[in-house]
């Protein structure tokens, strides 16, 4: 079986880097084909990330296991 995303598609980083992780995770082996972040766009995911992460909107390795053994 091939999974194959287009990973320039998914305009959300925080959503491209969630996928990413949750493959390597799942141990879900990929190929990526992208344009590296300028240092712009680096310092613009980390601040989304971190106003993420001050509401309260992450998940936790605790919770993530729990959720994975509903799969």
């Amino acid at each position: 079986m091939e999974l194959i995303i287009d990973f320039d598609n998914i305009k959300d980083s925080s959503k491209k880097e969630w996928l990413i992780r949750t493959l390597k995770l799942m141990g879900i082996g990929f190929h990526t084909r992208e344009v590296p972040q300028t240092l712009e766009e680096y310092n613009e995911d980390l601040e989304r990330g971190n106003a993420e992460i001050e509401k309260g909107n992450f998940t936790t390795m605790d919770d993530l296991l729990k959720e994975m053994e509903k799969w």
